[in-house]
Parts: structure tokens; sequence; C-alpha cells
């Protein structure tokens, strides 16, 4: 018997929200984008998430946003971020969430990925699980 399984202790299910890849079936590369109007996420809200590969792959970074476009444009520009492309390339996805749930995925997402760069949210937003992608 699990240690979740116990009484009224029970880990909420973690939700499958989907991440986005590309028509390939792959997780986009961050920098290999040369225009990020084609993936059609101007003012579109959601939370995104980005991590990079090789050797030791970590998580980077995940937000909430009003506007996906705009923010995958920003982290573009971001030195900090582009110092992980030589260490297995930056990858990228989101995940169109409603406004209201933003907050707690990306909550769930910092408090259990341990990412590099700090995490802005609400920190009294209950964490919403979420399942990563994979």
């Amino acid at each position: 018997m699990g240690f979740w399984s116990l009484g009224t202790l029970r880990q909420p299910k973690a939700q499958d929200i989907k991440w986005r890849k590309s028509p390939r079936g792959e997780y986009y590369r961050l920098f290999m984008i040369d225009d990020f109007s084609e993936l059609k996420l101007d003012n579109v809200g959601g939370v995104y998430l980005l991590w990079h590969g090789g050797i030791k792959p970590s998580w980077l970074v995940a937000g909430a946003t009003e506007d996906l476009g705009h923010s995958f444009v920003e982290l573009s520009h971001d030195r900090d971020i582009r110092e992980y492309d030589n260490r297995g390339g930056v990858f990228m996805s989101w995940s169109p969430i409603k406004e209201d749930f933003r907050e707690g995925v990306v909550h769930f997402i910092a408090k259990h990925t341990d990412p590099t760069f700090e995490c802005d949210f609400d920190s009294r937003s209950e964490p919403i699980p979420v399942l990563l992608p994979r």
C-alpha cells in the first residue's frame, strides 16, 4: 500500500494539460524559432515552461502570461537563458490554461521542478498538480 493511499491522505491527481509540440511531435527549441508569430500565440494566455537538454538537463523557468507570443519573444532575448542553449538546447512548451488556474499551475511546477530561474507566481495560490512534458 502506497503512502498516498492511506486514509484521508490523498494525492490530488495530476492534470494532463497537453503541453504543445511541433507538428513533427517534438518540443520546440526556443532559439531555433525565427518568427514567433507563426506559432499564433499572440494574445493567447496560458502557462509556459522552458528546460534544457544535454548531459545534465534541468528545468529553467515556468510562468503564466496573458500573451504567450510576447513572453516567448522576451524569453528569447534573455541572455541568461541563452547561456543554456550550448548545454543541449533550450526547449519550450506551453498550454493555454484559463486565467483562474494559471498561478496554481506555475506554483506547482516551481515547487516540484526546482527551476534554475525564479518563477513569478502568486504564492498564495493553491498548487495545481499537472503532468510535466515528457
